[in-house]
């Protein structure tokens, strides 16, 4: 065996264990599709992972401004789990979950008005 080809196994070698743990991860996540509540049109499925809520491109909203996401359980909002305003009514976004809650703890994803927390649409997870 030569040199070069010893030295690039030992840095994989040395490397590997720090990758691992991005590759085992689930990514593949909970989902969920939107039903509209409170006189709102909605529509779309979400993704949840670990990292926080993915709306896909077919996401919909009608009817409403102002909205934020965030998360629910059991058809109550926790609006601790704010993950700030809507980006737009329609298309794909993505919203970080970041470090202050866990979102395993949650089975709805919600769309709500901040100003009474009613719920504007309500996607239930897988």
């Amino acid at each position: 065996m030569n040199r070069r080809f010893i030295t690039t196994a030992l840095a994989i070698c040395a490397l590997l264990p720090a990758a691992l743990p991005a590759f085992a991860q689930d990514n593949s996540g909970r989902e969920g599709t939107f039903q509209g509540r409170n006189g709102v049109t909605a529509s779309g499925v979400v993704v949840v992972t670990d990292a926080g809520v993915s709306l896909m491109r077919d996401f919909k909203l009608d009817g409403t401004t102002g909205a934020h996401v965030g998360f629910g359980r059991n058809g109550t909002l926790d609006a601790d789990t704010d993950m700030g305003a809507l980006q737009s009514v329609e298309g794909s976004q993505d919203y970080s979950a970041g470090q202050s809650f866990n979102v395993s703890d949650y089975d709805e994803v919600w769309i709500w008005n901040p100003a009474d927390n009613s719920p504007l649409a309500v996607a239930k997870l897988n």
